[in-house]
């Protein structure tokens, strides 16, 4: 990681309150798995943090509802820690669509009290998506950057680029600052990682098994803008694309695809344009199997 979280760390404090919760929780009939996530699980809790606990039911039971959260408010009382509950009825959990923040917390989550295994399963069933969910996320960022501020040729033209013809330099650098938060979008599918909340993409990205070198100091340049000026732009600009000449290998050597490729995948299987692209004969080889 690129530094460590500032200011007075109460982890073992929270980590007795969720222990506690747990065993209390976990001793009433109906409660069929418990998880802790959030900074009790990363290691680092404030004066703004709070036990972020869900217990799982193996039935509806509004009685049972009632007096798990009594323990969690006495708990409250007790420790002084503030608690985020929530109670979930397990087959109704396993059914719902999780957002990609929950998907990161819970591919993180402890699993506290599961003694069937049917927590377990569930996690496993909801955070093993395919190896496409992965490529196509990869390919949809490629593009992206090569249309923003990432050309396949220097004669190929970029939205950033546009904006400084058409004399507006604030939507310039903005274009650059989205590249920013794509090229970081980039490298957690690269690493198989759902994306955590906006708040904490930036800080964990710095904890990712493979980063392109130089990363800390090249993503800092690429953020800092001290006017709006074209020099700034160009400065910005050549961080964002030394960062890209550094994650394009790993890229094609994650799907498989070269950038012309990749162009067609985006085509074909993201917008659903097949006709975009002739087949070619049996002189010119074979069209590129998408679905190994």
């Amino acid at each position: 990681m690129k530094g460590k979280l500032k200011g007075e760390n109460r982890i073992e404090l929270f980590r007795k309150a969720a222990e506690n919760l747990v065993s209390n929780i976990s001793s009433l009939e109906g409660v069929t798995g418990i998880i802790v996530i959030g900074g009790v699980v990363r290691g680092f809790v404030d004066r703004i943090s709070d036990v972020d606990i869900t217990v799982f039911l193996d039935h509806r039971d509004r009685n049972l509802r009632v007096q798990i959260r009594k323990i969690s408010l006495e708990e409250e009382r007790r420790s002084k820690i503030e608690t985020d509950l929530e109670i979930h009825f397990l087959e109704d959990f396993e059914e719902r669509e999780w957002d990609e923040a929950q998907k990161w917390e819970f591919s993180r989550a402890e699993i506290r009290y599961d003694p069937e295994g049917k927590v377990k399963k569930v996690f496993e069933k909801k955070l093993r998506p395919p190896e496409e969910f992965w490529v196509e996320r990869i390919v949809v960022w490629t593009e992206y950057l090569t249309w923003y501020c990432c050309p396949p040729r220097e004669d190929v033209g970029t939205v950033s680029g546009a904006w400084i013809e058409r004399g507006d330099m604030t939507s310039a650098h903005y274009c650059v600052t989205y590249a920013v938060d794509v090229l970081i979008n980039m490298l957690y599918a690269l690493n198989r990682e759902f994306l955590p909340a906006p708040k904490w993409r930036l800080f964990y990205s710095h904890e990712l098994r493979w980063l392109p070198k130089g990363y800390s100091r090249l993503i800092e340049q690429a953020m800092i803008t001290r006017s709006f000026s074209v020099k700034e732009f160009n400065r910005r600009l050549t961080a964002v694309r030394q960062l890209w000449r550094e994650v394009l290998p790993k890229i094609e050597d994650e799907t498989g695809f070269t950038l012309e490729q990749i162009t067609q995948y985006f085509v074909e299987k993201v917008l659903h344009q097949p006709d975009v692209f002739t087949t070619p004969d049996s002189s010119a080889g074979e069209r590129v199997d998408w679905s190994r």
